[in-house]
Parts: C-alpha cells; structure tokens; sequence
C-alpha cells in the first residue's frame, strides 16, 4: 500500500502540533450515544460508548502513523526483552495506583457486577491504547525528530510530549469545574513522561497501552464500581506510599532516559532524509554530464556528442557553444527543482461528565 502522507516528515514539530489537535479534536467527540444504542444503565453505556470508540480513534492513529511512514513503534525490537525489563518499574506504578492501604483495612470494596466492571475494563484498553498510539506512538516521535535523540534533545522531546498530554485533560473542565481535573493533568504529566521513556527505550506502543490501561483501572474501578470516597481512598499512610513510590519512580526513570542508547529512538524518529525529495522518490538523479545515475552511459560521454562533428565545442553544462542556454544548467536539471526539501519515507470518565461530552474525573481519581 502507497503512503500518502510522508509530507508530513518535512516539518516535525509543526506536524506533531497538527496531531496534537487533531488527537484533542477526537477527544471531543461524543461517545455516550453509541452507548446508549446497547443498554439504558447511563452508566454502562458510558463505559462501553467511550472504550469502543477509543479502540475505533486508536486505529485511525495507526492509520495515519503507517501513511506518514513512523513505523518500529508498536512492539519492541525483536529480541529486545531488555527494553520490557526496564519497564516494569511502570508496570508497578500502574499496580500502585490500586487503594491498596484501603483494601487492606477493609474500608473499600467493589459493589458493581462484573459485566460493568467489564465494560469499565474495556474502556481503560480503548482509552490506554488510543492514548499511547496517539501520544507515544506518533506525535512524541515527531517531536523527537525535531529535538534529536542526544541527551538534551530526548529531554526536551519526554517534557513537550508529556506535558501537551497533561494539558489535553483539561478539556474534562469542561464537563464542570472541579479540583480534581487538576490533579489528574499532574497525574497524567508524570504517566506521559514514565511512558515517552519506556518507550524511548523502546518497549513499544502496546506495553505502553498495557500500562496506562491498568494505571487507569486500578485508580478508578472501585470509584467507578465500588465504594470508594476520597476520605477513606486518601489516608495518610496511602499519601506516604503514594509519594514514596512516585520518588523512587521519578529517580528511576530520569537515570533510565539518561543512559539509554539513542539507536532505539533513532529508529522511529520523523527526521526528513536526504534521500528522497519533497514529493516523493525521484525516478531519477541529477543529470551531472555522465548520464542518469544507475544506467549505462547514453551516446553523451566525456562532454562530446557521439553524433555530432567532431570539433563541436565540448557540452560543459552551459550548452554548445554558440548557441543558447539549453535545459540543462550547471549539472541540474531544469525541469524539476533542485533545491527540493528531503523527507524520507486516561481519561477515565466519571458520571459528572455530560452524556456527549469529554471525559472527566473526580477529585479522588487516579487516572490519566
């Protein structure tokens, strides 16, 4: 299949903003009706309206990431169990964000039936995987095309596309004001940021899908499907844990950016190549007095016409002599451009938010 969008590799950061609205464009987009049409629980509806039509925008992101030519991103590296290894201090971030001290004191439980927690565990996968394809997936490697792979360039890359993430959910105000969109643009910062360098690494789309979606479950199932408040999910000693663990975390994750090798990134990186002009692959190189690159030499050789007499004046790039200008100048052709540019080629819901509108999050949820 011909991709049809490798224009887009031209100018790195200018597309990734174009898909960074895009990505805020599909956010906006009512879910609550396609829920509506399976069951009248308003509730359950939004479960399954949101994570079907996540996984359908999930598909339309691996679309355009195959037309513009950001391929090597969906798993790791054949062989590369390492680059999983070094995530699984996410995959215990993502664990963490269970109630775990209020489990344990018995003051949490989970009250809903299973088929709902079955639709709320589908919306997390839709969620988690249009997220991190749409975030991780394609714009962080634009954005990385534009900074570089170095060690200041992969920084810069890990914060923009990290904190563009965060700031997207503040589009969940819009389903009413409330303290806890705040908190969950800082949560979803932190996860952004955990994940760009997971896969940076280069875990690859799905673990990372695989971790947001459990992140985003374990913070809000017992919200959503429980009996969980702020007040009993939000004790000290979960503060304590919580905090310790963001710590060890963020050191963590910081040293594992730093040492990792750029030869992953580099592979998916949008970076124009000098290779192939603006509008795709050339049929051909500059003519340079030697006949097209890769085919045998034409009757024109060593700057003398074989047809013609033998005293002409030598082709030099400036035509025969006497005689005008002809189409070709200073070993460029003069019918197509020379100077052409090179390409080569979570948001849990909560039941605040309205029925047609983005999602949204009360102030004790943990999700992104």
């Amino acid at each position: 299949m011909q991709r049809k969008m490798l224009y887009m590799r031209k100018t790195p950061l200018s597309s990734a903003a174009i898909l960074y609205l895009l990505a805020a464009g599909l956010v906006f987009f009512p879910t609550q009706w396609l829920g509506d049409l399976f069951t009248a629980d308003k509730q359950l509806a939004g479960f399954l309206g949101l994570g079907i039509l996540r996984l359908v925008m999930a598909g339309v992101m691996f679309a355009l990431a195959f037309h513009m030519g950001v391929g090597g991103t969906l798993l790791p590296r054949r062989g590369d169990i390492a680059a999983l290894l070094f995530a699984l201090p996410a995959l215990a971030v993502a664990v963490n964000n269970l109630p775990i001290v209020a489990l344990a004191q018995g003051s949490v439980s989970l009250t809903a039936p299973a088929g709902k927690a079955a639709a709320f565990a589908l919306q997390c996968i839709g969620v988690g995987l249009f997220e991190e394809e749409a975030f991780r997936g394609v714009i962080f490697p634009f954005v990385l095309g534009h900074t570089g792979t170095g060690r200041k360039g992969r920084f810069q890359a890990v914060i923009l596309s990290s904190a563009a993430f965060g700031l997207l959910h503040l589009v969940n105000l819009f389903g009413g004001f409330s303290g806890g969109v705040f908190l969950q643009v800082g949560y979803s910062f932190l996860i952004g940021a955990m994940l760009a360098i997971c896969m940076f690494r280069g875990a690859g789309v799905l673990p990372c899908a695989i971790i947001h979606a459990l992140f985003n479950f374990c913070g809000n199932l017992f919200f959503e499907g429980g009996n969980a408040t702020f007040s009993t999910v939000w004790t000290w000693q979960e503060i304590l844990l919580t905090a310790a663990v963001g710590v060890a975390a963020a050191a963590y994750f910081v040293w594992l950016l730093a040492a990792s090798p750029a030869d992953r990134a580099d592979a998916f990186a949008v970076r124009p190549s000098p290779e192939l002009p603006a509008d795709g692959p050339p049929d051909s190189e500059p003519v340079n007095g030697k006949g097209v690159a890769g085919k045998e030499e034409g009757p024109i050789e060593s700057g003398r016409r074989a047809d013609g007499p033998s005293d002409a004046a030598p082709v030099n790039g400036a035509g025969v002599a006497g005689k005008e200008e002809g189409p070709f100048e200073s070993g460029r052709r003069a019918d197509g451009p020379s100077d052409a540019a090179p390409v080569i080629g979570s948001d849990t819901p909560s039941d605040s938010a309205p029925a047609d509108g983005p999602e949204g999050g009360s102030d004790a949820e943990k999700g992104c």
